[in-house]
C-alpha cells in the first residue's frame, strides 16, 4: 500500500501476518488518542448513537459486558 504523502509512503500490508497488522492497528489508536485527539472531530453519526445507548441504559436495556465476554459472544455468532 502506497499512501500519498511527499514523498509517497510504501507500507508493506500485504506481507504483514495477522498479528502484525493489529499492532500496527493498536499503535495508530494509541498515537491517535494520546497526540491528535485535539485534531480528529468525531464523525456526525456518533453523537446518535451515544444518545441511543444512554437511552438504552435509562430504560435498563443496555447489556454490559467487559471485553473478554464480549469478544467471545462475537466469535460464538460469526463461527
Amino acid at each position: 500500500m502506497t499512501l500519498a504523502a511527499n514523498p509517497p509512503i510504501e507500507l508493506p500490508l500485504e506481507k504483514l501476518t495477522a498479528k502484525q497488522k493489529w499492532q500496527v492497528v493498536e499503535f495508530l489508536c494509541a498515537d491517535l488518542s494520546s497526540n491528535h485527539a485535539t485534531e480528529i472531530e468525531p464523525p456526525a453519526w456518533h453523537a446518535d448513537v451515544l444518545r441511543e445507548r444512554e437511552e438504552r441504559e435509562a430504560r435498563g436495556e443496555a447489556v454490559w459486558r467487559d471485553v473478554d465476554e464480549a469478544f467471545a459472544a462475537i466469535r460464538r455468532r460469526v463461527s
